[in-house]
């Protein structure tokens, strides 16, 4: 490195200068940058160096260490293809995989790397040209004057008067508590990372999940504009008052009409204001503040002042008195407002004073640093909210009586607290505008009140549009439901649509006009958000994932767990009613959700925890032997991808279906990338995904098919949980294929014996793969996957093989057949078909109906029929057993079992049926008929030998088997050709057989030879299932 080129002085050399302009690892730019050191142009590292070195730069020192730089900057570019640590690599995850910024893992392994153009990482990032808040302004003041509202003006003295100093102390204590609790889980959580728009329902979402998150984040959404009609309400209220105190004027009858009509006029002027955009609505909210904060010093100094008129003390007003702190000290609750208060009913009108905390996490997205503005600025408004309340509390005890005439002729007699022979309108219990009369100057109280009512609307109502227009762009919801008003316009992109349906939810409220009823609803949809919120933060911190790494550490899982319970506790206490049918709301769009089943993958701690609960239990059952009782058929099916041969996965999930497990496997014979193995993956649990289909996708690449099978069946799975059934298609190109290929394929099944599983083969005379028609695609169902569904079987049909067109007979619907059951009666059945009614091939043209039918046959109903079980040799049970579970699925309730055994002689034919049967009784197999086949060892018949040797005879031309092999293997061939004759005879009207399979000794017999038995068995029969155990029970009687 040439260190002249960074001198820093020009003409001379300062040890020092140089010093402070010396490259280190952070400003060098080797074309991908770090975090906030890594500047992306020479230009800010100049900026940079002249700031840490203090240095001033000369023209000619400029240029020279730009020219270092350049140079520097080249240098490291061709030393390396490894990319430093930078922030923009982690900021968004989808952007890593388009800007190149960090190198792939085959970029840096690989042993040749082309040279790809360097894109500069941030330069395609959209710009955010929103009005950026600090924790001053964004929160601690939005927060402040969302919890100063309608509470501390119209109701804390009508408080403490029903409930008296110390039980009013509680109650501000408990709802501190409650909200400090919920600030601190709230700060936990966001400083877990950087969080993006929608403050409350984001960081619920991104941790309970979508289906908890978006049903707390409608709710909460919902509260808001709820608290905004509650503030338009309190400032209606208070400008009537101040109407009638200085003029005497009403617009109708000057009570819940003219509420009503103020209301709506108000409601329009936050519509148009909030519609502006967060900066106005925040330089409003700041001058609002100014005035609140005047008008509780003229509340205090008013306090100390005292009763300045006669009209002041006969309405209840007397200055601080030890007399009335005694008297005011305990509760006296009355029928009040309708109702006879208690502590609950004055708690649930008290508590929304405290629900603004979250007024600032609702707006995270215009905040400049969400995760260090949220705490700081909830944490004190809590604080200093709280005490204010309580002091404002106390001074109204301190300073008037609960009930006064308001007479001045009665004060002057002295007759002005005589409320058992007069009627008192005033005093706390019936003056909500008793600050006012404390104040030293009233009018200042009322524009307080003003301010604080108008600006707590203002945030609440902001805040709605906000969390609405989240919510709506993660597509949780239907489009009509929450999507349509998610739309943003103008540069600081406000949901107009989502501020229209605030406007007119929020006035809906304002109509019922009763403050107190407005505050009870509104209470218990905070107290589920607090609740909420508490628990999500004790469920992450519980769970413990490795990504739960909060900067903030003042919290505690125990006591966001009390803090969740106490918040639902309370919702019951304040009314039962009206909780429950919150929880109501909850559910409902809980399970809208759950329904929809959104494509999202936050990461949440309901998906970590699920993994451990995994592991553990994975972990438990290493240590448990099997048990023949606890057994279950976890499937290998050789389906390659999933969606070219659906048939074949559709059968193996008959077996599983909410038993087991079902491992699809793809074998890929050549080398493929990373990225086109992940994009395989994909598509594949896509498919899975689509058809609802429990299962797990494995591919395995650069190995044969024998080596591949060998090698998954070894490794898939863990612990106990690994397959023990291999399940392949059956190929129906075996005379035709290539050798090496018939190979393979015969080499797949002596894998699966070789390593002791069960091997289970599917034939269906129309093939199963359907790559080729379905084409490689993501819409399985709406175009398609793999080879031709009618590849070459037989050239002719064997001697006696009934018409098979009985077994594929098309309905005039597309996805009717022979074996299907009408749903046009049944809504639900008929909606499922409609589903299934769009396939295409890869060119996007309707498929024919027969290819339809054979695609989807294993997912309809199953007409009335049978299962024939062909129980030929004893493989531990598993040839009974699987036809046993497919008979328990709903689709196929309508088809018994029929259980083929054989004997020997004529004379033990009953023997073996009462043996039979006394077996299946034993394993509670319920049978509908049991036949003993007596004739099996007859010789087949010389149509049928000459059909087989027929099969047989072009690989021996072709030397691929030998005559010897032939004659040493023909009893077993007579055996496997009469046994066919007997299966067309008795089952070719089943609705499926199921069959044991021979077993292929090694060495003993060859590939053709055992394709040829397994062709003769099965040609042109309905689905037929060869299935042979591992010689381990898998059935037994005892209990």
């Amino acid at each position: 490195m040439d260190n002249h080129s960074f001198d820093g002085h020009e003409g001379g050399s300062n040890n020092v200068r140089r010093a402070s302009v010396r490259p280190s690892l952070a400003t060098i730019p080797s074309g991908i940058g770090m975090d906030s050191m890594a500047f992306e142009n020479p230009d800010d590292i100049l900026r940079h160096q002249a700031v840490v070195g203090n240095a001033r730069m000369g023209p000619s020192m400029e240029s020279k260490l730009r020219g270092s730089l350049r140079r520097l900057g080249a240098g490291a570019r061709r030393l390396t293809h490894e990319a430093v640590p930078r922030l923009a690599n982690y900021s968004n995850m989808f952007q890593m995989a388009t800007t190149g910024a960090r190198p792939t893992m085959e970029d840096l392994h690989e042993s040749i790397v082309e040279d790809k153009p360097t894109e500069r990482v941030g330069n395609n990032e959209p710009t955010d040209n929103r009005q950026k808040f600090g924790w001053i302004e964004g929160v601690l003041i939005r927060n402040m004057l969302n919890i100063w509202g309608v509470m501390l003006f119209l109701r804390i003295s009508w408080v403490v008067a029903l409930a008296g100093i110390w039980q009013t102390i509680i109650i501000i204590s408990i709802s501190t508590f409650v909200t400090l609790v919920t600030a601190l889980s709230t700060s936990a959580i966001v400083t877990n990372g950087e969080i993006g728009g929608g403050g409350t329902y984001y960081v619920m979402s991104r941790i309970l999940g979508p289906e908890w998150g978006g049903s707390i984040g409608v709710l909460f959404a919902l509260a808001n504009a709820i608290n905004a009609s509650l503030n338009v309400v309190g400032f209606c209220q208070t400008l009537q008052d101040t109407m009638k105190n200085y003029g005497g004027y009403t617009i109708v009858d000057g009570g819940d009409n003219d509420t009503r009509i103020l209301g709506t006029i108000l409601m329009i002027l936050v519509w148009g204001l909030c519609g502006l955009g967060a900066k106005y609505e925040s330089l409003t909210q700041q001058m609002l503040v100014v005035i609140l904060a005047v008008a509780l010093a003229n509340f205090f100094v008013g306090s100390f002042l005292g009763p300045q008129t006669e009209i002041s003390q006969a309405r209840g007003y007397i200055g601080y008195s030890l007399d009335m702190i005694r008297e005011n000290w305990d509760s006296g609750y009355v029928f009040n407002g309708g109702i006879m208060q208690d502590f609950f009913s004055v708690f649930a009108v008290y508590f929304p004073a405290g629900i603004g905390i979250l007024a600032g996490a609702n707006i995270s997205g215009d905040l400049k640093d969400p995760s260090a503005a949220i705490p700081k600025g909830t944490i004190w408004a809590i604080i200093a909210t709280s005490i204010s309340y309580a002091i404002v509390a106390i001074v109204c005890a301190a300073t008037t009586v609960r009930q006064a005439t308001g007479s001045i002729a009665d004060f002057r007699n002295g007759t002005y607290l005589d409320c058992v022979s007069k009627n008192c309108t005033y005093g706390s219990y019936n003056d909500y505008q008793l600050m006012t009369l404390i104040s030293a100057y009233g009018p200042l109280n009322y524009a307080g009140c003003f301010a604080a009512t108008l600006s707590t609307a203002l945030a609440s109502y902001i805040s709605c549009p906000k969390l609405l227009q989240v919510i709506g762009d993660d597509k949780l919801y239907p489009h009509w439901m929450v999507g349509w008003m998610t739309k943003g316009y103008g540069k600081s992109n406000e949901p107009h649509l989502a501020y229209l349906f605030t406007f007119f939810l929020a006035l809906g409220f304002i109509l019922i006009a009763q403050l107190d009823m407005i505050a009870l609803l509104i209470s218990d949809l905070f107290l589920i958000t607090f609740a909420f919120l508490n628990y999500a933060c004790f469920h992450v911190d519980l769970v413990q994932p490795v990504g739960w790494r909060p900067t903030f550490k003042y919290y505690n899982k125990w006591l966001s767990l009390f803090c969740a319970c106490l918040c639902i506790a309370i919702m019951f206490m304040i009314d039962w009613r009206v909780s429950l049918i919150t929880l109501a709301c909850v559910f409902l769009f809980y399970f809208i959700v759950l329904y929809r089943k959104p494509e999202v993958n936050w990461g949440t701690s309901s998906q970590a925890m699920n993994l451990q609960d995994a592991l553990t239990s994975i972990q438990q059952l290493v240590h448990i032997e099997e048990h023949v009782k606890n057994y279950q058929p976890q499937i290998l099916a050789l389906t390659g991808p999933p969606r070219s041969r659906p048939a074949l996965v559709d059968f193996a999930y008959l077996i599983c279906k909410k038993n087991s497990m079902l491992v699809c496997g793809n074998v890929v014979q050549e080398k493929i990338s990373t990225k086109r193995r992940g994009e395989i993956l994909q598509k594949s649990y896509r498919h899975l995904r689509k058809n609802e289909i429990k299962g797990f996708c494995s591919l395995i690449a650069n190995v044969d098919l024998p080596s591949g099978t060998s090698a998954m069946l070894e490794v898939v799975g863990v612990g106990k949980i690994m397959p023990n059934i291999l399940f392949i298609g059956f190929k129906n190109d075996w005379r035709v294929c290539d050798k090496n290929s018939l190979s393979q394929y015969f080499a797949t099944i002596h894998a699966g014996f070789n390593l002791h599983v069960s091997v289970a083969i599917l034939r269906v005379s129309e093939g199963l793969d359907y790559s080729t028609v379905l084409g490689d695609t993501d819409e399985p169902f709406h175009s398609g996957g793999g080879d031709d569904s009618r590849p070459p079987s037989v050239m002719d049909s064997p001697p006696g093989t009934p018409d098979v067109e009985r077994h594929n007979t098309i309905s005039d619907s597309p996805f009717g057949s022979s074996n299907n059951v009408d749903t046009s009666k049944d809504p639900k059945k008929a909606k499922k078909s409609k589903k299934n009614m769009t396939l295409m091939d890869a060119d996007g043209n309707e498929l024919p109906r027969h290819i339809c039918n054979n695609i989807t046959r294993f997912q309809k109903k199953q007409l009335e029929g049978s299962i024939d079980v062909w129980w030929l040799y004893d493989d531990g049970g598993l040839t009974l057993l699987l036809p046993y579970i497919i008979s328990t699925r709903a689709n196929w309730s309508a088809c018994q079992l029929r259980v083929f055994c054989t004997a020997n002689a004529q004379e033990e034919v009953e023997k073996e049926r009462e043996g039979m049967a006394a077996l299946l009784n034993k394993f509670r197999i319920n049978y509908a008929d049991l036949v003993v086949i007596t004739d099996l060892n007859k010789p087949p018949k010389e149509s049928t030998k000459t059909w087989f040797d027929g099969l047989v005879r072009p690989f021996i031309r072709r030397e691929e088997l030998t005559e010897n092999e032939r004659l040493n293997l023909q009893a077993k061939t007579d055996r496997h050709c009469r046994l066919r004759e007997l299966v067309v005879d008795h089952s070719s009207d089943s609705n499926l057989v199921v069959m044991t399979l021979p077993m292929p000794r090694k060495e003993a017999v060859s590939a053709p030879m055992y394709m040829a038995w397994l062709e003769t068995l099965t040609a042109n029969m309905p689905p037929f299932l060869l299935v042979r155990g591992n010689q381990t029970s898998v059935l037994t009687f005892y209990a």
